[in-house]
């Protein structure tokens, strides 16, 4: 497949269909309608089905869906049952505007998520798991990868608790806390043992829901390699940023990355916006990864990286041009500058990459037979459908 982002790969894995025919490369990007998932074929077969947080879904609500969980950074899905949307509203806020994130502005969205938890009676679960998460950024700080981790850990708590409502005869679960951190903090050896602590209550639920089912399929699709520190450069603030240069949007929705989905209400915006993102230059490069999804929307990614994180460091222009290059070519940019570099570091978070993708991943299985241990994505759509 053409990518190995986790949101491209999950729609070959729920559709069996590959990347280069379904054509969708940008989280949160709309899926077609034709575009069949397994819980779409499942819930027709009358399986009653549950959905959580798997990247770039549709929603075809029908009876035998009985919950749905987008992940957080779809914004065009609704939720299953609707109270769910207590739990999705918060995490969706910090997933997508984390680099900006407004504790008193999310007031309400954290005071709502917290009354939530405590009516499904989970006072001593977050009770404990707040006393031990203390300890933890007592010792690392506020780390977005323990409050990842602690996501995916109520978020599971809060889909047992739900399925405890409904026989279900297929259910499948996304988590990404696992992933972020090795794409993040590798290399933080220090940290490695508060990584091992969350994935080991992460898998305590697993194999607690294992037990309502008569099969279960662990699988990461693909895997990670250790790489060399560099850093993605993203906006502290993706819809200030765009502002100032002048883009006037209808909407903007950031992915977990460094890119946005931005949506236009008229053609001349639009093209205005093509142009400035065109001709937004620094040393001569273009700083933007442009892709026009539709007539009025597109994809803005800064596609430059970093050596090092300027944001926490004064350097005058001559000296750090050299930390700047081209992700997929590792190219430095020494040309000339076309705008205040000074300005654009400011405006800019930078967030360090310990890993990139590779194409294997592993598949850990009980109660289903499956003659090979490493299979492509798109196979698991008839594996389970078969199974079934």
């Amino acid at each position: 497949d053409k990518s190995l982002d986790p949101w491209v790969q999950s729609i070959s894995i729920n559709t069996g269909v590959r990347s280069k025919k379904h054509k969708i490369y940008n989280l949160g990007e709309k899926i077609p309608k034709q575009l069949i998932q397994i819980w779409d074929k499942l819930s027709k077969q009358k399986k009653n089905c549950a959905v959580w947080g798997t990247m770039n879904t549709s929603f075809k609500d029908n009876k035998y869906i009985k919950i749905f969980l987008p992940d957080p950074w779809n914004y065009q899905n609704k939720v299953k049952p609707k109270e769910l949307k207590k739990f999705y509203e918060l995490p969706r806020e910090y997933a997508q505007n984390y680099t900006n994130f407004s504790f008193l502005l999310n007031s309400r969205k954290i005071f709502s998520l917290i009354f939530y938890l405590i009516k499904k009676l989970m006072l001593l679960d977050l009770i404990i798991l707040f006393l031990k998460s203390l300890s933890i950024f007592s010792k690392k700080g506020f780390k977005n990868y323990i409050f990842f981790f602690l996501f995916d850990i109520i978020s599971l708590k809060i889909f047992q608790n739900l399925s405890n409502n409904y026989k279900l005869n297929f259910s499948l679960i996304f988590l990404n806390s696992l992933a972020h951190y090795q794409h993040n903090n590798w290399n933080e050896h220090s940290s490695h043992k508060y990584y091992f602590y969350f994935t080991n209550q992460i898998l305590k639920i697993i194999f607690e829901l294992s037990k309502n089912y008569d099969s279960l399929i662990i699988y990461n699709g693909f895997s990670q390699k250790k790489i060399k520190s560099q850093y993605m450069i993203r906006p502290k603030n993706p819809k200030n940023f765009f502002k100032k240069i002048g883009i006037k949007f209808k909407s903007l929705h950031s992915n977990m990355t460094n890119g946005a989905i931005v949506s236009f209400n008229t053609k001349e915006n639009f093209i205005k916006a093509i142009k400035i993102i065109k001709n937004y230059n620094i040393y001569g490069f273009n700083v933007f990864d442009l892709i026009t999804i539709n007539k009025n929307q597109l994809f803005i990614r800064v596609k430059i990286r970093a050596t090092k994180n300027l944001s926490r460091e004064y350097i005058d222009s001559e000296n750090f041009k050299n930390c700047f290059f081209y992700e997929e070519k590792n190219t430095i940019l020494k040309k000339n500058i076309n705008l205040n570099i000074k300005d654009f570091i400011k405006s800019m978070i930078f967030i360090k990459t310990t890993s990139k993708h590779i194409p294997e991943g592993e598949l850990f299985y009980k109660g289903i037979k499956i003659k090979e241990r490493k299979i492509e994505n798109i196979k698991i759509f008839n594996l389970v459908d078969n199974y079934l």
